[in-house]
């Protein structure tokens, strides 16, 4: 199958499946066989009726996850913190939930969803480059709902607490350092934060469920505070580039690594079990680890207002695929 006859087959098959679950749009990037497969279908909003193309921005949401804890290994490669790491060797002072565990729970705690910190934390500090700062001083009053390292439990917060730790190593704000650290190295041109910037492109909005599908959602997306657990928003495409960076094990395409092997490794192991294994079998840092024959698939889902993303890797094969979606019944399509 050729290039043009393989991009047809996926628009045609995205299209059929869209239109039977009355998803309003949506966008596929595929990596397979060394090349690139992009389709687009449907509209960006039921209310303007823009249509999405292959260069179209969804929020990805907790796909962001990733996207920090590769941040977070880039300070590890350089020496500037470790898996061990504790909260409080990392930010000094700092008073984490009102058990104070700070001295308890890691880095790999965070990664891993295991700190046992109230994880359904969605506070709204603001707009300003302070916004993390002031979400993470807020968790001195947060609860812990088990001791550090007993359990999984799926936690927003700490990832929010790994974005700080990146400003505070940094010396920025979580957004440049995602810029720095990945979207100019990868030389990602659809890949966003902000509200103000994704309007520069064919951005998404969410919709509401069944009965309402054709009716957007009133709320564009998360507040900023949230950032490092879900704020990104991205084409398909330069998803997938991002992708490929750790399917090639961190090296950048013209050469040299920008997260080394061992830490594209260490973020694909396996750490611990998921209960009910609810979109994967088991957790990585943060990976999810899906089992496919004998061997196995790496990747992510992310949920915002009214949009779902869906990431997967097949590392031996070296087969990619994201799908994104503006809208939250999407189980059928992917």
């Amino acid at each position: 199958m050729g290039d043009a006859e393989a991009t047809a087959h996926w628009q045609a098959r995205l299209g059929e499946l869209t239109a039977a679950a009355g998803v309003p749009g949506a966008s596929l990037a595929i990596w397979a066989g060394g090349r690139e497969m992009l389709a687009a279908c449907g509209v960006l909003s039921t209310a303007t009726r823009v249509g999405v193309t292959p260069d179209a921005l969804f929020q990805i949401g907790s796909i962001t996850k990733v996207w920090t804890a590769s941040m977070i290994f880039q300070l590890a490669d350089e020496g500037r913190l470790s898996l061990d790491s504790t909260v409080s060797r990392l930010l000094p002072g700092f008073r984490l939930t009102t058990a104070d565990v700070g001295s308890q729970v890691t880095v790999g705690h965070l990664l891993t969803h295991t700190s046992g910190i109230d994880g359904d934390i969605f506070t709204d500090t603001g707009r300003g480059a302070d916004c993390l700062e002031r979400f993470a001083d807020a968790l001195a009053q947060a609860t812990l709902t088990c001791p550090p390292g007993q359990a999984y439990s799926y936690c927003n917060s700490g990832f929010v607490l790994l974005g700080r730790i990146i400003e505070v190593l940094d010396g920025r704000c979580w957004d440049a350092s995602l810029r720095e650290r990945l979207i100019k190295p990868l030389n990602l041109a659809q890949t966003v934060t902000l509200p103000e910037e994704a309007i520069m492109h064919r951005a998404a909005i969410g919709h509401r469920a069944y009965p309402h599908a054709d009716e957007p959602v009133s709320v564009w997306g998360l507040p900023r505070s949230l950032g490092p657990a879900g704020l990104i928003t991205a084409s398909a495409r330069d998803v997938l580039t991002f992708a490929r960076l750790h399917a090639r094990g961190g090296a950048l395409p013209g050469g040299g690594q920008l997260i080394s092997q061992d830490s594209v490794a260490a973020m694909q192991q396996w750490h611990a079990e998921i209960p009910g294994g609810v979109r994967g079998a088991a957790a990585g840092r943060p990976w999810r680890l899906f089992e496919a024959g004998d061997r196995r698939i790496i990747g992510h889902d992310g949920s915002t207002v009214g949009q779902i993303g869906y990431l997967r890797i097949d590392p031996y094969s070296q087969v990619i695929a994201c799908l994104l979606t503006n809208f939250p019944e999407t189980g059928a399509v992917y």
